[in-house]
């Protein structure tokens, strides 16, 4: 029997359908299901520029819970277990923005800057952009604009929100640039990154002419080649550092209510705080980018109720993932298929578009893909379709098949994102 606690990770998106269904569907106990956890190796995931680099090393050991894989993280900064490939790479590229953030403190430049770091505090944040927007120079200038920030920062149960010190200063308009230009989430729960992003910060806040030179650093070298995130932060980089959390959280809250999502089930998503600022953002601008099509609220709902930050971090992959799947191959409408959001294409198929590590056969993926070919009719649908980000194990491909499932792995869309910046 499930247990009605969520499973961590994308093995949560499984469970949920198995406990929506109840029952084991299409002959699914007569399958040879796979034992679970699953040994892997590092090399099958990754390509071998990434499994090593400056300051960090990839154990060659993957564990896998049937859906997504849980890496050993070897870095400067210690032993770190990620679970998804997504944030490995992420990660990765936290290390690697670490270092050279640590390498720009360390410079003469950084050090003769920071000697006259006790004036000129709201300047400093100017110096940090070559070509810093017009609305974000008015944004600066503006009396309400900024108490509202303070406000939000005294008042805010948002855990993510910067204090009324830090935001008086331009502490975070910095900060936030900085991590934006690095390829780095500004809220991430990575301590050395935030440290050292919060010292040269400090110094740019208070009046430290700190030039492009950490952003040259950070991305020399870098994998925002293979980091979807990375592309996704870099289109969004005006709208991520120019507004504070409290800002990104009425944007969001517009952004929702003009698809037609109503009040309360917008404000339960935003209230969600396993979700970073960021991440939030993403994923609503990814159902934005969706078009006006039937369902959103149905990945509203789905989004709303991730327990934690590994199921956040996947939700907020799957969105993006569905998004790019709706307007670079085939629009149509989302629909629930046992509590997850699926699409019914306009040609007739029903399509899982999940962001999935490795896909094992176990009684959670016969039950989830049983539950989706009963509704089929009830749908529309006349085929089924699955695309992962990741690989399917030779078992759970052939039982899928034999039940009709058309599959494909290792699939990479294009993205709005790439083409947009915001």
């Amino acid at each position: 029997m499930i247990s009605h606690k969520f499973l961590k990770g994308a093995s949560w998106l499984v469970a949920v359908a198995t406990m929506a269904s109840g029952t084991s569907l299409v002959g699914a106990l007569d399958e040879p299901f796979q034992q679970l956890p699953l040994e892997l190796a590092a090399a099958d995931f990754l390509p071998e520029s990434v499994l090593s680099g400056e300051g960090y090393t990839v154990d060659e050991r993957v564990v896998n819970d049937g859906v997504q894989n849980t890496y050993t993280l070897k870095s400067d900064y210690g032993e770190l277990i990620v679970t998804g490939t997504g944030e490995l790479l992420a990660r990765i590229q936290e290390v690697q923005a670490t270092r050279a953030l640590e390498k720009l403190e360390g410079s003469d430049e950084f050090k003769e800057a920071a000697k006259g770091a006790v004036t000129g505090m709201v300047e400093g944040g100017k110096a940090l952009w070559n070509e810093p927007v017009d609305t974000s120079k008015a944004a600066a200038r503006g009396v309400g604009r900024w108490l509202s920030n303070i406000g939000s920062s005294i008042t805010s149960d948002d855990p993510h929100q910067d204090n009324a010190f830090e935001t008086a200063v331009g502490y975070d308009v910095a900060k936030r640039g900085y991590a934006v230009a690095m390829g780095v989430d500004p809220y991430t729960d990575f301590e050395p990154f935030q440290e050292r992003l919060g010292e040269v910060a400090s110094a740019t806040a208070a009046g430290a002419m700190v030039t492009s030179m950490a952003i040259k650093v950070g991305t020399a070298g870098s994998i925002a080649g293979t980091v979807a995130t990375v592309t996704r932060l870099a289109s969004m980089q005006n709208l991520l550092k120019d507004n504070p959390p409290s800002t990104l959280t009425k944007l969001n809250r517009e952004t929702l209510l003009a698809m037609g999502i109503v009040g309360y089930q917008a404000d339960a998503l935003l209230k969600n705080y396993n979700y970073t600022p960021a991440e939030m953002t993403m994923i609503c601008e990814a159902l934005k980018w969706m078009g006006d099509i039937e369902g959103r609220e149905i990945f509203v709902a789905y989004a709303t109720s991730a327990p934690d930050r590994e199921v956040a971090q996947f939700t907020q992959h799957y969105a993006e993932m569905l998004s790019d799947y709706i307007t670079t191959v085939a629009s149509g409408d989302i629909v629930d298929v046992a509590g997850t959001a699926w699409l019914v294409s306009r040609s007739g198929s029903l399509v899982g578009a999940f962001p999935i590590d490795y896909l094992a056969w176990t009684k959670n993926v016969a039950d989830s893909t049983g539950t989706a070919s009963e509704q089929m009719v009830g749908l529309g649908a006349k085929r089924k379709e699955l695309l992962l980000k990741g690989r399917v194990s030779p078992v759970a491909k052939a039982a899928l098949e034999s039940r009709g499932w058309e599959i494909t792995e290792n699939v990479r869309l294009a993205s709005a994102a790439d083409s947009t910046t915001l």
